[in-house]
């Protein structure tokens, strides 16, 4: 038979003397309907605090909360929709985002846009991929189907692996082309084709 004890002030159970240094068994379960302060230390002999319990599907969003200052919280929850763990820092009392909650990303996970070899990119703040942009990693090919813009680079770059070649762009110079090349043996700009035809006329 349910027994229901109803206060209209604080209501509270002390343990022990002094108070505080006793123990308070509940050998059932705990639903609450309201906020629950815990004083540290708290020690449960459970592997799992369970949140939500006996939910039915009603509820969406549960977690946990961690008070920063007088009110100011910040939100650990799992999103049935996203069917992720998510966090944000700062939140509202009852858990709802300040801050907007973000997933939580642990270990391998799977592309988030665009198809196999397709390099992904951040496209307005989510990742995105397009085919023409795709790296094979059985033959170490990069493929774009584009334009490719080099900005100036301001120097000569310094060939860190051996038996490399390094495209830049730097002023243009000589050679007509502002696009320069350098290896562990050469390094020059790239002659464009007017300058090819003034220096064979010359030469």
């Amino acid at each position: 038979m349910a027994s229901v004890k109803n206060v209209n002030t604080d209501y509270t159970l002390n343990c022990g003397t002094p108070a505080g240094n006793g123990t308070f068994t509940v050998n059932a379960q705990t639903v609450f309907t309201g906020n629950v302060t815990y004083n540290v230390p708290a020690t449960t002999v459970s592997p799992f605090i369970t949140v939500a319990a006996n939910n039915t599907g009603a509820i969406t969003d549960m977690g946990l909360l961690a008070q920063k200052g007088a009110t100011t919280f910040a939100g650990l929850r799992f999103d049935v929709a996203a069917n992720a763990w998510q966090i944000s820092s700062a939140v509202y009392s009852n858990g709802s985002p300040i801050a907007t909650y973000a997933n939580i990303v642990t270990g391998a996970t799977s592309p988030a846009a665009g198809s196999n070899t397709q390099i992904q990119f951040n496209n307005g703040g989510v990742l995105g991929a397009n085919a023409a942009l795709t790296y094979n990693y059985a033959t170490s090919r990069l493929t774009l189907t584009g334009t490719e813009a080099l900005v100036n680079y301001g120097n000569t770059p310094p060939v860190l692996v051996a038996n490399t070649t390094l495209l830049y762009s730097n002023p243009i110079g000589s050679g007509g082309s502002g696009l320069y090349f350098v290896s562990t043996g050469a390094s020059d700009e790239l002659v464009s084709k007017a300058k090819a035809i003034v220096y064979g006329i010359i030469f």
